[in-house]
């Protein structure tokens, strides 16, 4: 008897090896961009509650005083979670009259930020809020 091989399973195996290989390279750069993701994820959520700490500041600061603050730029070097934000709070204060009495509007700004412009790993996020004391 004669034998006659063509060679067919080894072509089967190289085709099975290389989808394999394919889907693990797939699998570890689907991988990579979740891990990605969720990093900017929490820095994004990280700027937002520097941006909010600074804008709780600047209430409580033209509440207690009755005026506004000067732009404040704070650096949360060594700060937890909130570490290496860059935070600035500005406020603009405007007055009007309800009958005859005077009611001052407080305009605050916060913005929070970290890293580099331009970078992956630059966040930046930025809040206002509008606030007024009653009138006595």
């Amino acid at each position: 008897m004669k034998s006659t091989q063509t060679g067919f399973t080894l072509i089967a195996a190289l085709f099975l090896l290389i989808v394999l290989a394919l889907l693990g390279i797939y699998m570890i750069n689907f991988s990579a961009v979740q891990h990605t993701t969720l990093v900017y994820g929490v820095q994004g959520a990280r700027a937002m509650q520097a941006a909010r700490s600074g804008l709780e500041w600047g209430v409580y600061e033209s509440i207690k005083n009755n005026n506004c603050p000067p732009t404040t730029t704070f650096s949360t070097s060594g700060a937890g979670s909130l570490d290496n934000f860059n935070i600035t709070v500005d406020c603009v204060s405007s007055s009007h009259f309800e009958g005859s009495t005077e009611v001052i509007i407080y305009r605050l700004t916060s913005s929070a930020d970290t890293g580099t412009f331009g970078t992956l790993d630059y966040v930046f996020r930025r809040i206002e809020a509008t606030v007024s004391i009653q009138p006595p």
